[in-house]
């Protein structure tokens, strides 16, 4: 049973837009009620263990993702990640490291939602998954490519993690499953992934709960199950990260 004062995190039994939120708390060795709600099953994938709570948790504007700590309770992914941050001090050390903390939490998150519309709203998956991976993909990655090569160091913004981060390994390890490329073209994106992966406070949650949830719900047309990595036959091997 969590404590009064342990904080909640309630989102869908999937990474999604949480999963950035969990890695944060997971990294800083921060107690939390992990609050999980399950879909349905086909066709209708109700909703129940939710609905039967959001209107009673005293939130302002019921949503998932939710964070309850203490007395302020919080919706909206982007909300609660740059909370934590704060609380955490993961949100840099001065005013300019803050705001390109923020621009590239937005930014990997227009990526995600971009992932979104193919993943649960393409009517011809394949073609839109396609042309996502060949056209929109590639403009996403080549924009994260020239600011780590810009401002990264050993991280994105310096040699001690931010709150973006979390975030950005994230929505681009849910691009990565997706994709049938390799990256090769992308070195810095894959070598600070493969870091990421790497890191002590992380891997064993990485390679445990975290390997084993979808990226997605059960209703969406990609990663509604747990996947992994498939590159197109005769890609370069020696360019690949491990799979999630």
């Amino acid at each position: 049973m969590a404590s009064k004062d342990q904080l909640i995190l309630g989102y869908w039994n999937i990474r999604g837009f949480a999963e950035p939120s969990r890695l944060l708390l997971h990294y800083t060795k921060t107690s939390f009620n992990n609050k999980l709600y399950n879909f349905g099953d086909a066709p209708d994938y109700k909703r129940e263990e939710w609905l039967k709570e959001k209107n009673s948790l005293g939130l302002d504007f019921p949503n998932l993702p939710y964070l309850i700590d203490g007395d302020l309770k919080l919706s909206q992914a982007r909300t609660i990640l740059t909370h934590l941050g704060r609380k955490f001090k993961l949100m840099g050390s001065n005013e300019r490291e803050t705001s390109l903390i923020e621009l590239l939490i937005d930014q990997s998150n227009d990526l995600r939602q971009e992932l979104n519309n193919v993943c649960y709203r393409a009517i011809n998956f394949e073609a839109v998954s396609k042309k996502f991976c060949d056209e929109t993909l590639p403009i996403h990655l080549k924009l994260f490519e020239d600011f780590l090569n810009h401002h990264g160091k050993k991280w994105l913004i310096g040699d001690q993690l931010t709150a973006a981060d979390f975030q950005v390994f994230e929505y681009l390890d849910h691009c990565w499953l997706l994709s049938t490329d390799n990256w090769a073209a992308y070195p810095k994106i894959l070598a600070y992934m493969k870091a990421f992966r790497e890191l002590p406070e992380l891997k064993k949650y990485l390679e445990s709960e975290h390997a084993k949830r979808p990226i997605n719900g059960k209703m969406a047309k990609f990663g509604g199950t747990v996947v992994q990595h498939e590159e197109a036959a005769n890609t370069a091997e020696d360019a690949k990260p491990t799979a999630t």
